[in-house]
C-alpha cells in the first residue's frame, strides 16, 4: 500500500483522510498539503505518543524506530527537501529531517509506523498502530 495513504488511514481523522491523500497525489496541490505540516497535521491522539526530549534526535530516533520494527528505509513527506515523497535510509532521512527546519512525516510501515516531526522548535510524535 502506498506510504502516504496508509498514513492518512491509519493515524488522521476520518474527514481529514480523503483531502490529506488527494492534494498529495496532486503535483499542484502538494505543496499546500506539505505546509500545513509545519503546524497544524490534525491527527488521532490515540496513536500519537510524543517521543522524549532525550530520544528526539536522529541516532536515538533510529533506535527507538528499529525497535518497533522500521526496516532499514522509510518514505519522506516534507516540504522543502528533495527527498520529499521518495525512499531513503531510515538513517539518513532522521538527519535530514532533525536538521530541516520545516515540519515533516517519515512513513517507516506503511499504516503501522511512523514519525512525525513539526517546526522547529515542537516535540517529535511517534504514529504506532499494531493493526493496519
Amino acid at each position: 500500500m502506498d506510504h502516504e495513504a496508509a498514513f492518512a488511514k491509519a493515524f488522521l481523522p476520518s474527514e481529514k483522510r480523503a483531502r490529506f491523500i488527494q492534494y498529495l497525489a496532486d503535483p499542484k496541490r502538494r505543496r499546500e498539503m506539505l505546509d500545513r505540516l509545519n503546524h497544524d497535521l490534525p491527527y488521532m491522539p490515540g496513536f500519537a505518543t510524543v517521543v522524549p526530549s532525550t530520544q528526539d534526535f536522529p541516532g536515538e530516533l533510529e533506535k527507538l524506530l528499529k525497535a518497533k520494527g522500521a526496516g532499514p528505509t522509510c518514505h519522506v513527506i516534507t516540504a522543502g527537501l528533495k527527498a520529499d515523497g521518495r525512499e531513503l535510509p531510515l538513517g539518513e532521512a532522521l538527519r535530514l529531517i532533525c536538521m530541516h527546519e520545516f515540519g515533516a512525516i517519515l512513513s517507516c510501515l506503511p499504516g503501522r509506523l511512523a514519525y512525525y516531526r513539526p517546526e522547529s522548535p515542537g516535540a517529535g510524535l511517534l504514529f504506532e498502530r499494531h493493526q493496519p
